[in-house]
């Protein structure tokens, strides 16, 4: 399992439209291969910032399998149209470095 962290910045005058559009868009994510959640957090600090998180079975599953996929033509096309700029992308093991439960 790894998570893709993407930051997002919106544009302010289309953030309303983003976020209702958001609902279809976590759909599309969801019904991908090797995709199993999806979280979408605003910035507190930050206005028009949010941070993108999935999780992906493998990292195949979305640098190579994803982006071939009528669903990831559909989501570019809902972040893009709203995006000021190409989301800053990184990618994350999902095992603990350091757990301090």
């Amino acid at each position: 399992m790894i998570y893709e962290h993407a930051e997002l910045r919106i544009n302010p005058e289309t953030e309303e439209e983003f976020l209702a559009e958001f609902a279809a868009a976590t759909q599309l994510l969801l019904a991908a291969q090797g995709c199993h959640s999806v979280e979408l957090q605003a910035s507190v600090d930050m206005p028009g910032t949010y941070l993108l998180r999935v999780g992906w079975e493998s990292l195949e599953d979305h640098t190579v399998v994803f982006p071939g996929t009528s669903q990831a033509e559909d989501l570019y096309k809902i972040l893009l149209a709203h995006c000021l700029e190409a989301p800053h992308v990184v990618h994350f093991s999902g095992q603990d470095v350091l757990n301090t439960r």
